[in-house]
């Protein structure tokens, strides 16, 4: 189960009334490395016939984020169901020299895949599957 991450830069506008990175952005972020991590997939999943939805999503804050920043937003695909998949997820600053500084955020995203037409799960595309550890 290999660990799949971006880097993103933390924009001023990501920013709360507090002054550091609103719980809602943190969701963005997250989904931006899911995305990323669903386009590097090596399959024809993408047919437009079906596609995962997102049914559950577990966030614990750990530690307010600030501006300026570069973050580290990683993904581990754990334990596939017939329709389902666990994505366990860390946001981490970086230093300057590009290693973990701390820890902001960790968490799990189960996403299901979904025939679009029928509205129902639908057992998960093969490759995801693979990509866990599970076949």
């Amino acid at each position: 189960m290999a660990i799949f991450s971006v880097q993103l830069d933390v924009r001023w506008g990501d920013l709360d009334a507090f002054h550091h990175v609103s719980n809602v952005t943190f969701l963005r972020y997250i989904e931006e490395c899911r995305a990323a991590w669903l386009d590097s997939v090596p399959s024809h999943w993408q047919d437009g016939q079906a596609g995962p939805v997102v049914a559950n999503i577990n966030l614990n804050y750990r530690r307010p984020l600030l501006w300026p920043a570069r973050v580290e937003v990683s993904l581990k695909p754990h334990s596939p169901g017939r329709s389902s998949i666990r994505l366990e997820h860390e946001i981490h600053s970086l230093s300057p020299d590009g290693e973990h500084a701390e820890l902001h955020a960790d968490g799990t995203t189960t996403i299901v895949w979904l025939d679009w037409k029928k509205g129902e799960s639908i057992p998960l595309p093969l490759p995801l599957r693979e990509l866990a550890g599970k076949d």
